[in-house]
């Protein structure tokens, strides 16, 4: 069970699994009332969790609003926002009066996943697609794991999960999966059987690396070629298999091709699922719609791009999807993972899981849907063209300052889905490389450097004597996208941070009372400055 999970008037049937005893947050008999401060960090995993010196979490943010930040971290995280904030309050508050009028913990959670759920689908336009379930988890870790365990159900051969590299989709995918995948396992390499004590089945785990090992991003033919092969041998011979893809990954790629998902999918409709890992959420609704018709399953986010608090997700899982996967009861284990009201009420075997309530996630989405609903209320054209502005500046001055080396990306391409061209056809993540004299700076000064941004240097600049000019760039405390590993040049690891676009931004320019689209651009630039200062004062430190 997640973290801070809060658990009053827990209501279990007999015969029914109880929870794991991981690590977690107990609640007091008679807690406190529930507040943001309190929840924001609870009902997660140990990445949520707050530094006792720094007040931060994993990913650098703090649980209450930062208006002086600059917030171009999305493919990581971002701090909550104001209005995010205030409704995640009014939640609470609401939460609040209905357990002190004698409200069950667990049915009010319950109706609160349920409200969340409509308001997403109809946010999203997808509330009239039939048979659509909704499965709530805190994080794409999460979603990843359940995956991998309703794959297992009812199958005589473990079933084989294709995916990119770990270091393109997150550091426990590959946990929640199936384990750690050996060192240097790929489809060049050798499968790995991983074998988890709380899955159905064990699960082989085969990834498909979707950048060469310098960094460059492989053909995608090359890619495809060798994901079909794979995965037609193990259908062909009777194993279910799930394709994860890619869509974006935490440099900008989409892998494999949609053409592959969806020949794949065309000739084994009933033993391969395609898993789409838009947890990025950098993905526009008809894009989302088009994947869900094409029965392929979707991992969101209401953080990432849509600059909710870190730690709230959602599995979509289209007619068919559900009635393959449901048509075995839940495993047991899940009880360790999930509440009853993050499942469909009508998903088989639900009443296994653990009626309790964990007012954390609720608190998160509620958060989340305050940021997602005046981004998708813009002209979408505007957004556009604001995306487009907002990149070819970005790049620009990636490309003509010697301190940066952008990351080689492709272009996202998603004809074969056939949806309308919208604002999710342009880039809006911006990976680059630091280059200090000898070479792009090492991931530990990268690391560094990420650190830094966060902090108002003005006043160390002045004393040390920089220019007007920097000391204005050094007062800016800046979110950049954590570094990520992308391959190796002359026997050196390299990391990339990540300058993004986000749907919060894209408020901001075009939103009523907003900055405007060229103020925020020159904001975005004003953090590569910073970036490039700090570089320059690294390595001539070092």
């Amino acid at each position: 069970m997640a973290q801070g999970a809060y658990r009053l008037q827990e209501k279990t049937r007999p015969g029914e699994v109880q929870p794991s005893n991981e690590p977690r947050s107990t609640p007091d008999a008679r807690p406190a009332p529930l507040t943001m401060g309190r929840l924001l960090p609870s009902g997660g995993d140990s990445r949520i969790l707050l530094d006792e010196t720094t007040g931060l979490n994993r990913y650098s943010c703090q649980p209450f609003p930062d208006e002086a930040a600059r917030a171009f971290g999305s493919s990581t995280a971002s701090v909550i926002s104001v209005p995010a904030y205030a409704a995640g309050e009014r939640l609470a508050k609401h939460l609040n009066v209905s357990l002190a009028q004698g409200a069950d913990a667990a049915d009010l959670y319950a109706q609160e996943m349920d409200r969340i759920r409509q308001a997403l689908l109809t946010l999203l336009g997808l509330h009239d697609l039939p048979g659509l379930g909704v499965i709530i988890g805190p994080s794409g870790t999460d979603l990843h794991r359940i995956m991998a365990q309703l794959a297992g159900l009812g199958t005589n051969a473990p079933p084989l999960v294709i995916a990119c590299e770990s270091a393109e989709t997150g550091s426990t995918v590959g946990d929640a999966l199936g384990g750690h995948a050996s060192a240097g396992s790929s489809l060049r390499g050798h499968i790995s059987v991983l074998q988890r004590p709380d899955a159905a089945q064990p699960c082989q785990i085969l990834q498909a690396p979707s950048r060469t090992p310098d960094g460059e991003p492989r053909p995608p033919q090359e890619v495809d070629q060798e994901v079909m092969a794979v995965a037609s041998a193990a259908a062909t011979l009777g194993r279910r298999v799930v394709l994860v893809l890619m869509d974006v990954s935490k440099t900008g790629l989409i892998s494999p091709s949609i053409d592959c998902a969806l020949e794949l999918k065309r000739r084994f409709p009933e033993q391969l699922e395609v898993l789409v890992d838009a947890c990025q959420m950098r993905i526009g609704p008809a894009t989302l719609r088009a994947y869900l018709e094409a029965d392929f399953l979707v991992a969101v986010t209401g953080s990432k791009f849509m600059t909710g608090p870190t730690f709230s997700a959602a599995l979509l899982a289209p007619e068919g999807a559900r009635r393959r996967l449901g048509a075995q009861r839940l495993p047991v284990a899940l009880a360790a993972h999930s509440m009853r009201a993050d499942w469909p009420a009508d998903w088989p075997g639900v009443g296994a899981l653990p009626a309790a309530a964990n007012f954390g996630l609720a608190l998160r989405w509620q958060a989340a849907l305050e940021e997602i609903a005046p981004f998708l209320a813009l002209p979408q054209d505007q957004v556009h063209a604001f995306f487009q502005a907002f990149a070819m500046a970005t790049t620009d001055h990636l490309n003509h300052d010697p301190a940066f080396e952008p990351l080689a990306q492709r272009p996202l391409d998603r004809v074969a889905l056939g949806a309308p061209l919208g604002w999710d056809a342009v880039q809006t993540i911006h990976p680059f490389l630091l280059i200090g004299p000898s070479g792009p700076i090492a991931p530990q000064d990268a690391l560094g450097l990420h650190r830094l941004m966060g902090m108002d240097l003005g006043g160390w600049a002045r004393a040390v004597g920089e220019s007007p000019a920097h000391q204005a760039c050094a007062h800016e405390r800046v979110q950049l996208g954590q570094p990520v590993s992308c391959g190796q040049r002359d026997g050196r690891p390299l990391s990339a941070l990540r300058l993004c676009a986000s749907a919060r931004l894209a408020v901001d320019a075009l939103g009523p009372g907003g900055l405007g689209p060229q103020a925020v651009i020159d904001d975005a630039l004003k953090a590569l400055d910073k970036a490039a200062w700090l570089c320059r004062r690294v390595t001539s430190a070092a």
